[in-house]
């Protein structure tokens, strides 16, 4: 049954219906709370709330609004999907009710709505009674599955995979070593048939498993989501959303973390250890062997001490400062050269893995056989996109978060000053985190501002959310 024919439905087939209408909200990472009421938008008695419920006029007896919970709002792929499978069992129980439903969801609050419609997909089984499904400043990423099996491998399939793939190379080896040398023992032949065979099975048996039970959501199934859905979605988002314009832009940073010559200091390490290291091998050679090396150094054939060139003979002093210290700045120089040879490549190795898992860590991205390809304002596939807010409405938006803004870096600004008149040290994360309310980003403001919220409530309202009385 198409979601589109849902709204032909007539109010008078709706009031029939004892059961009353879902208004479903889902919060954003990190927004969660142990209870569904409070002062938070999405909670029940909340001053959004109340404010949305005015402007629709909504009678309790027909709108329940339920507060859909996941935990805290953890900044995790894998947590996120895990909500979105348990929030489709919900909305499917509302289809089995034939109870139609109004879903809101803010920041990732929306990809835990987006992960419920692919997971209904993914079931055959798409959501009959869904009449608006509304994200509010949501970062959408796009996920794809890895490319090569070995990234889709845990640490038991892993090392299979590799006992595999050394099997067949050895064995493709052994059978080409055969070709050119046909007096080779049979025993030899057969082992290289046995180790390649093994190596074919190994991959495919392990391929098959992995597509079998692959965990993502495939190309088509984020087009037939489209298809199904993109009539019932709005899309809301500021285009100066910090949220979307972050997390599309931490792809794109890759500035040099450490340097290229990051191994240089290393190079005074080394040759002030190796001082010591010839030191303590000289007073070794003192205490143990009477000074036998040491006299090698310093001794001339006939047994004298000193340096000898062309029958002049020079002393110690002067065969330290004509020897030992070159040779010490030409082997400081030849660190010096080995540190940036190596320090170079490995800087760049460095770097990559670090803004990797600073992208991982901004994303989210926990999931060991997909990487995310793209961070967009809409859904992957989506041909229908929704433009970002108006003037009207973004210039209140931006208004409400610059006020904000002041308040706090007076705040920030008494933080950082404090510390020279303070008895102790303060704690300056925990004084800066306190001195945040959040609504000095447009991403944390969108409720507050009637504007908007007069936006949402014209689209839940045209989208058929009213009181089968008004």
């Amino acid at each position: 049954m198409s979601i589109n024919n849902n709204k032909k439905e007539s109010k008078d087939e709706v009031s029939q219906n004892d059961t009353p209408i879902k208004l479903v909200t889902v919060h954003g990472t990190g927004a969660g709370d142990v209870t569904s009421s409070g002062d938070k938008w999405w909670q029940l008695g909340s001053v959004f709330m109340g404010e949305l419920q005015k402007r629709l006029a909504l009678d309790p007896a027909q709108v329940e609004i339920v507060p859909f919970q996941w935990e805290i709002g953890p900044n995790s792929e894998d947590k996120r999907r895990a909500a979105g499978f348990a929030l489709a069992e919900q909305l499917k129980s509302y289809d089995e009710a034939k109870q139609d439903y109004y879903l809101i969801g803010h920041s990732h609050g929306g990809s835990v709505i987006y992960n419920a419609l692919l997971k209904s997909v993914a079931n055959n089984a798409p959501f009959e009674r869904l009449k608006l499904w509304c994200t509010v400043g949501t970062p959408f990423l796009d996920y794809r599955p890895n490319t090569f099996l070995f990234q889709r491998l845990r640490s038991i399939g892993l090392t299979i995979y590799t006992t595999g793939i050394v099997a067949l190379v050895l064995g493709v080896w052994i059978l080409l070593m055969t070709m050119f040398k046909p007096e080779v023992n049979q025993d030899f032949i057969t082992l290289g048939y046995a180790m390649t065979l093994y190596g074919v099975i190994t991959y495919v048996c392990l391929w098959l498993y992995e597509a079998r039970k692959k965990s993502w959501f495939s190309k088509k199934q984020k087009q037939q989501a489209e298809q199904l859905y993109r009539k019932s979605w709005c899309g809301l988002w500021h285009k100066e959303d910090e949220a979307i314009s972050a997390l599309s832009n931490v792809q794109n940073i890759s500035a040099p973390i450490i340097p290229n010559s990051f191994l240089m200091p290393i190079v005074a390490g080394l040759q002030f250890g190796l001082v010591i290291l010839v030191g303590l091998i000289f007073a070794f050679d003192l205490a143990f062997n009477g000074g036998e090396m040491l006299t090698y150094f310093v001794s001339n054939e006939d047994g004298t001490e000193g340096f000898s060139v062309g029958g002049i003979t020079f002393s110690i002093a002067f065969e330290i400062l004509l020897i030992w210290i070159p040779a010490t700045w030409i082997l400081t120089k030849l660190l010096s050269v080995l540190a940036f040879l190596f320090g170079r490549p490995m800087a760049y190795v460095l770097n990559k893995v670090i803004w990797t898992s600073i992208q991982k860590r901004a994303w989210g991205d926990d999931l060991l056989k997909e990487d995310v390809h793209a961070i967009s304002s809409h859904p992957p596939q989506f041909a229908h996109k929704c433009d970002f807010l108006n003037e009207a409405i973004a210039e209140p938006l931006r208004k409400h978060s610059e006020k904000n803004a002041i308040k706090t870096l007076h705040k920030v600004r008494l933080v950082l000053g404090m510390s020279e008149s303070a008895g102790t040290s303060p704690d300056i994360r925990t004084e800066l985190s306190d001195s945040l309310n959040w609504q000095e980003l447009i991403h944390t403001s969108y409720f507050d501002v009637p504007a908007f919220i007069d936006l949402l409530a014209d689209s839940l309202k045209q989208a058929g959310l009213v009181s089968s009385d008004k």
